[in-house]
């Protein structure tokens, strides 16, 4: 497409303020003046168009002028001060997904699907990678024929299906009839000429259908309404006669074993063995503007034509996937029969331009959790009918696949892991003795430590060693997954058992001094067979390897023992004046809502490293000489402090009167008004802020540190989400 012709249409179908941006864009591209690249000035031209053509907002054609930046790896080239937040963002998730390296395994591809939105989190990102796909058709000689070959696999096993889900029909129809073409040119092409010739035997009989149609509906309608007739595609006709298996055994793979179609059809024509069997090869499509209209056209046909069958309702009876029409047929004098399909301009404008998809009701196919999320997506997009085009992109801009993350190995194999996983967790879901092997890990080329959080569509590499001594006890407290730290635990319990009991028989002793309890009155026989008993221990051997691996604390096991010997001694307990669950006497308001089990009388503080509040899983470590300080559990701190002097604590259940300061971190674009934003944000949810602080981090982003006081941990999560919302924020998490 003409430079010149492009700005017409934009000028056509956008306002004069975003034409700036779009000029702006041009000029970028113009600038770098790619010429020995596929992905040049004149692709971008032409993306852009069909960009457009989809419907898409203008911030979307934007996007397409700049991908030549992304496909040429230039992406840091562009002037950022010409793009707005909004786009840049577009752009930095179309740059995650080109650089992803897939398999297109039959296994793979629901979680490839899965992973692309997940990366998007915008579905404008997803369809504008569909428009690229389609545009490479136009240059496909510009490409090697490996690259080529890469090309239509990816039509045929990734694309075409999301433009499928998506009900981007006319996508889904250029990338399946070149996949077609591509793998059986032979079948295509015969297909192809029986179907001109069927039409050009038939066109004559339609056209009469179409022009007594217009004729019946003039007196009634005016000429607000539309009669023409719609041709079915060749390749949904090649699927239709697999799936009614007409003609012969062949015919069951339309990518099968030969070319030759002799041998498929045993001599006889399409034309006579296949076209004249599918009855919507041709139709007549009728387009009106109320419902009421429609059941109108529906009694005017059937008075001046002769029904074919039962008619389909879908607009009383909405499919599934919330496409409605009036689907009928009628006979001809000649015996032919005709489809006639009757819908709204609002419906046609549902069903043409993706808000009304066919493939869940053509698929057959048990609905997998990608299906499901695809279909909350076509949810959202219904909504089209009643929300304007700024509040629907708003919409759009959601993540539906939150709390999961899609990271890939260097081979493509796609792994789903939940958000906060680390390469350990990776490591372990490739396989355990990759895991146990593990001495560090790549991302995306580079080495990052073991407890890097990894992203959506991270490339991970684990690198291994035999030399290895297997995993470290820390990485129970580093991995996300439990089925990692289940796998770390059997490493312990297997392979170091011996060590293992040496050191469980000596934490359990060093437990049980700190408590000042007497473990040799306390292990006799009877009261060991209740402990094993309770915690499915063989023998001792087995209970102290427990404590050694952390299969259990040596807390839990002195506790047991203490109570058998309890229900055993009722007479000492009746004169224990140090009661088990006493509260503490602290040293200020705060902490007095906190039980330290088994202690009384003292000194406790809430540790600033972590500021625990409320609802926080704790631990107190007890400090020589200067009482317990009450940690979170997931706290950095402790994972250098000594096993022995860690003790178990809770809330008590008043704490919610008194307030708690909490540190939330946040990730967000360098804006003027951000702080301002995140400040105003928090006052009107009525939480009073501390202290704020912020300082630059790379790629034109702030790390600002916030101190809230707050009254409970579920205030805090409440607050976290809504500041997630906030404009230019990117992420937001409870600092440790």
């Amino acid at each position: 497409m003409r430079e010149e012709e492009f700005l017409i249409k934009i000028k056509k179908n956008y306002s004069l303020d975003n034409n700036s941006q779009i000029v702006e864009a041009l000029g970028q591209l113009r600038r770098i003046n790619i010429q020995d690249s596929v992905y040049n000035y004149n692709f971008a031209i032409s993306l852009a168009n069909e960009i457009m053509e989809n419907k898409l907002d203008y911030k979307s054609v934007v996007v397409g002028l700049y991908f030549p930046f992304i496909a040429n790896n230039m992406i840091d080239q562009l002037d950022l001060n010409a793009i707005d937040d909004e786009i840049y963002t577009m752009l930095k998730s179309l740059n995650s997904i080109e650089s992803l390296h897939v398999s297109t395994k039959q296994e793979q591809l629901d979680s490839i699907k899965s992973m692309f939105i997940a990366i998007a989190k915008d579905i404008r990102v997803i369809i504008i990678k569909l428009c690229i796909e389609e545009e490479k058709l136009n240059a496909i000689d510009r490409f090697s024929s490996e690259e080529v070959e890469e090309i239509y696999r990816g039509y045929s096993d990734i694309y075409a299906p999301i433009a499928s889900m998506l009900g981007l029909s006319q996508i889904k129809n250029k990338l399946e009839n070149a996949t077609f073409k591509y793998y059986k040119p032979n079948f295509y092409d015969e297909l192809k000429q029986a179907l001109d010739v069927y039409v050009d035997e038939r066109n004559a009989e339609i056209q009469d259908v179409i022009e007594t149609i217009k004729k019946e509906l003039r007196p009634v309608l005016s000429d607000n309404f539309l009669v023409y007739g719609r041709q079915k595609q060749l390749y949904s006709i090649a699927k239709k006669l697999q799936k009614k298996n007409m003609g012969v055994n062949a015919l069951m793979d339309i990518y099968g074993r030969t070319n030759n179609i002799e041998e498929i059809t045993q001599g006889k024509s399409f034309n006579e063995i296949t076209l004249t069997n599918i009855l919507d090869v041709l139709a007549v499509r009728v387009i009106v503007n109320t419902v009421e209209e429609c059941y109108m056209v529906l009694g005017k046909i059937f008075s001046i034509f002769k029904p074919f069958g039962n008619f389909k309702d879908y607009i009383a009876n909405p499919k599934a996937n919330g496409y409605q029409s009036l689907h009928t047929a009628i006979i001809l004098e000649n015996g032919d029969p005709v489809e006639i399909q009757i819908r709204t301009f609002e419906m046609h404008n549902y069903a043409e331009y993706g808000f009304a998809a066919h493939w869940a009701y053509k698929a057959n196919k048990k609905v997998t959790e990608s299906d499901a999320k695809i279909n909350y997506i076509r949810s959202i997009l219904e909504l089209y009918k009643e929300k304007t085009s700024d509040e629907l992109l708003e919409t759009l801009k959601t993540d539906v696949y939150l709390g999961k993350i899609f990271v890939q190995t260097p081979q493509g194999k796609i792994i789903e892991l939940p958000e906060g996983a680390t390469p350990i967790d990776f490591a372990y879901a490739v396989h355990s003795k990759v895991g146990d092997a593990c001495v560090g890990a790549k991302i995306n080329g580079k080495i990052f430590p073991l407890a890097t959080i990894l992203s959506n569509g991270d490339m991970v590499e684990i690198i291994t060693s035999p030399n290895s001594k297997g995993p470290s006890r820390d990485w129970l407290k580093v991995c996300k997954t439990s089925s990692a730290r289940q796998k770390i635990k059997a490493f312990f319990k297997k392979e170091m058992k011996e060590d293992n009991i040496k050191k469980g028989k000596s934490m359990l002793e060093s437990q049980a001094k700190l408590k000042s309890q007497n473990l040799s009155k306390l292990m006799t026989e009877e009261n060991l067979e209740e402990v094993f008993d309770r915690y499915s221990f063989s023998n001792i051997d087995d209970m102290y390897a427990s404590i050694g691996y952390g299969g259990i604390t040596a807390n839990q096991v002195l506790n047991k023992l203490v109570s058998v010997y309890k229900a055993e001694h009722p007479e000492e307990v009746a004169s224990n004046n140090n009661p088990s669950n006493a509260y503490i006497k602290s040293s200020n308001k705060e902490d007095n809502q906190v039980i330290v089990r088994g202690y009384s009388n003292l000194m406790t503080k809430l540790a600033k490293c972590c500021n625990p509040i409320p609802g926080d899983k704790i631990v107190g470590y007890v400090s020589r000489g200067k009482g317990i300080t009450i940690h979170r559990e997931d706290c950095h701190t402790i994972k250098a402090y000594e096993f022995e002097r860690l003790i178990e604590c809770d809330w008590r259940d008043s704490s919610s009167k008194l307030s708690f300061v909490g540190t939330i971190e946040i990730i967000a674009l360098a804006k003027p008004t951000v702080i301002s934003d995140i400040s105003k944000k928090v006052a009107d949810n009525k939480v009073e802020i501390v202290t704020i602080n912020s300082r630059p981090i790379k790629d034109h982003k702030l790390l600002i540190d916030l101190n809230v006081r707050i009254s409970s941990k579920n205030q805090l999560e409440e607050l976290i989400n809504k500041l997630r919302k906030v404009t230019n924020v990117i992420d937001v998490f409870r600092n440790n």
